[in-house]
């Protein structure tokens, strides 16, 4: 009898552990698994998918970093009488950049696989932004990371795994171009080298004795692009607004902008705005124009005679205040006009016809253009026909009629009937 029931239970006991191993498992290990994923998610591991076969579990997910890993990895461990077998922790890390930008200082941040990837993108971002102070020490890597699907090595700058940090460090485009005596300078940002090269060209046509520098002119395709950026047309400004005599600049940045500073005649005035027009479109325009009647007005216009230095600062000296004035709407040389070239003839017929002048009528302002200026040409011709009547040679001498200037103006001539003579 004992031996019957020996048999038996030793039949029964494989049949309950079995019944009991259906029971736990229809039961519990739902339960289990619901908590496994649970403590997964809890420890920020991204799509957790875990699978439970009897006692042993296998986990599969992304971690943020490899510390939350290793979290999830304990949480899962201590789950019992669940076991995690070795290979069964298919938890990875998937490589993140990361990038603070703060004033000039660009802080770098993530996690990468072991490897020279992190000295390719601090090469990569110096050379994009060598303005920048750079601090890589949060950039850091280690075994369990692993680069997302499709990601290409080395990292460039149209890696998708940069596109935010390289959108961060785009920069709005920028020119400023300032002509002194000695040099035009040039500086800002481009987004095309190509520009920078037909400016840089355009400038050395009217640049004469003085030297081009665009040593602070930078040009990259990693510069927001500009609506002033255009090829050709701006060049094509630049060429003819830097011809005239300095201190002239010019600055534009990503607002469209554009500020003018110069002295200049209104025919020059309406020729640069005419040229930069196709450049800014409709935008309004900063122009600090100091108007003057002529191009031989302009702060450090030098002379072109032949004369000695001495001479030409007698000349100089005598014709300073020297004017001639006429009846309003009248070219006809008063006595006392003919009296005072008159004077000065002896001196200009002394220079001989290496001095060069200028005879130059100042039209009035506030009369109508056309009329005034063929007025001013007549007033200019009848003093150079009395300087002629005189002896006085005629083979380098021009006879105008000036840009018109507003009363009141720090250029305005002593009378709006008058004309001046210049050595050219």
């Amino acid at each position: 009898m004992r031996l019957s029931l020996f048999i038996f239970m030793l039949i029964l006991l494989p049949l309950a552990t079995g019944v009991h191993a259906w029971l736990f498992c229809r039961g519990n290990l739902p339960v289990l698994t619901q908590e496994a994923m649970a403590r997964l998610q809890a420890a920020g591991v991204r799509n957790p998918v875990v699978d439970v076969r009897f006692f042993d579990i296998a986990v599969t997910g992304e971690a943020p970093d490899p510390v939350s890993r290793q979290k999830a990895l304990e949480a899962v461990r201590g789950l019992a009488p669940l076991r995690l077998q070795p290979g069964a922790d298919r938890i990875h890390v998937l490589a993140s950049l990361k990038a603070e930008l703060k004033e000039n200082m660009l802080r770098v941040t993530g996690w990468l696989p072991d490897g020279d990837e992190a000295r390719n993108i601090q090469s990569l971002l110096t050379e994009l932004r060598p303005d920048l102070t750079l601090i890589m020490d949060g950039l850091r890597s280690a075994d369990e990371v692993r680069w997302p699907e499709g990601v290409k090595l080395p990292l460039n700058s149209s890696s998708p795994m940069l596109k935010q940090v390289l959108t961060m460090l785009r920069v709005p485009a920028e020119l400023h171009i300032n002509a002194k005596d000695d040099a035009i300078v040039l500086s800002g940002l481009l987004p095309d080298i190509a520009l920078k090269e037909e400016l840089v060209g355009a400038l050395a046509e009217v640049a004469g004795a003085r030297v081009v520098d665009p040593s602070a002119l930078k040009a990259s395709p990693h510069v927001l692009p500009a609506a002033f950026a255009k090829k050709g047309l701006l060049a094509n400004f630049v060429r003819g607004y830097f011809s005239a005599p300095p201190p002239i600049s010019f600055d534009i940045r990503s607002d469209g902008i554009p500020h003018l500073a110069a002295s200049a005649t209104r025919q020059m005035e309406s020729q640069w705005l005419g040229l930069l027009r196709p450049v800014t479109g409709a935008a309004k325009v900063d122009a600090r124009f100091t108007l003057l009647p002529s191009v031989y007005h302009f702060p450090g216009y030098q002379t072109q005679s032949n004369l000695p230095s001495e001479t030409i600062r007698a000349l100089r000296g005598m014709l300073r205040d020297f004017t001639i004035v006429f009846e309003p709407g009248s070219s006809r040389l008063i006595p006392e006009a003919q009296t005072k070239l008159a004077s000065l003839a002896p001196a200009l017929l002394a220079a001989g016809p290496a001095l060069g002048l200028i005879i130059g009528a100042h039209p009035d302002p506030a009369g109508p253009e056309n009329v005034e200026k063929e007025l001013g040409k007549a007033r200019a011709g009848a003093v150079l026909s009395f300087l002629v009547d005189q002896g006085v040679p005629s083979a380098d001498i021009s006879a105008m009629a000036f840009d018109p200037v507003a009363s009141g103006s720090p250029s305005a001539p002593f009378s709006p009937h008058s004309v001046e003579l210049i050595i050219k």
